[in-house]
């Protein structure tokens, strides 16, 4: 009887050891998950040499951080940065404003960012109140490949109710309209600003100007591939790490880093 009531208890720890070690190899396997993430260039939300890789790509991987996981980012042109993750070879890809053409292919977190969408353009060549895009027909506009900016901006341009010129970065069309070769282009009010006061000579600065009228008030989101198995796990655990840290006031506070140019070069 007593050998019996020794090896119940042997089986006993046995078996509540094993589940120790089960619950301890769950939760190392997850804290050990690296979540691939692919994504283009644009300071100072995103970018390879800015601190943390930019504001949008630091509350990523704080966001993820806070539910056991790591984050690898590759950058890439937004074109490549787009479609590498869309055929699967990336967990997700930051981060890209909501159209109903990616609804398809990627599931969409929790908004990680708010921007206004404005006309930038020189003092000396002023823009009309517009009130459509019929209204710009007679100007050259840029745009940044691979940009989302709104449906009915690339509606337009594929009408040919506006002339667009099509460069792969919001630098280049700064540079093309101090050169006069386009009259405006829509980017964000901080990345506009934010490229003037680091890539141009100060001097400089006082040429540019922006149109009041809004283009929208955008949203920018971390998108998960559909064609990447346990994306949708990953989706979940992404929201509630973003909602911890807004909780937490971690969020207001790099907010309020990128004010103060704490991601800027």
């Amino acid at each position: 009887m007593k050998k019996l009531n020794l090896l119940v208890k042997l089986i006993v720890k046995y078996t509540a050891l094993l589940i120790c070690l089960g619950s301890f190899t769950a939760v190392a396997s997850q804290a050990e998950t690296v979540v691939t993430i692919s994504s283009g260039e644009y300071p100072p939300w995103t970018g390879q040499a800015l601190k943390q890789g930019g504001f949008v790509n630091h509350v990523i991987s704080e966001a993820f951080k806070r539910q056991g996981y790591r984050v690898k980012f590759s950058y890439f042109p937004w074109k490549r940065t787009y479609e590498s993750a869309k055929q699967g070879q990336f967990d997700a890809t930051s981060y890209w404003y909501a159209s109903a053409e990616r609804a398809l292919d990627f599931y969409y977190s929790e908004p990680v960012s708010t921007e206004k969408l404005v006309f930038f353009h020189l003092k000396i060549n002023p823009i009309p109140d517009w009130k459509s895009f019929d209204d710009l027909k007679d100007y050259q506009i840029g745009a940044t490949r691979g940009f989302t900016y709104t449906e009915q901006f690339w509606q337009a341009a594929n009408d040919k109710r506006i002339n667009v010129q099509v460069v792969t970065s919001d630098l280049q069309n700064l540079r093309k309209l101090l050169k006069g070769r386009i009259d405006l282009f829509p980017t964000t009010l901080f990345t506009g600003h934010n490229l003037i006061l680091h890539e141009f000579d100060p001097s400089l600065a006082p040429l540019f100007t922006f149109h009041p009228r809004l283009l929208a008030e955008t949203r920018g989101h971390l998108l998960f591939s559909k064609k990447r198995p346990g994306t949708a796990k990953l989706l979940e655990a992404f929201n509630k790490g973003l909602a911890r840290m807004k909780k937490e006031g971690l969020y207001n506070e790099l907010f309020d880093d990128l004010l103060s140019g704490a991601y800027s070069k």
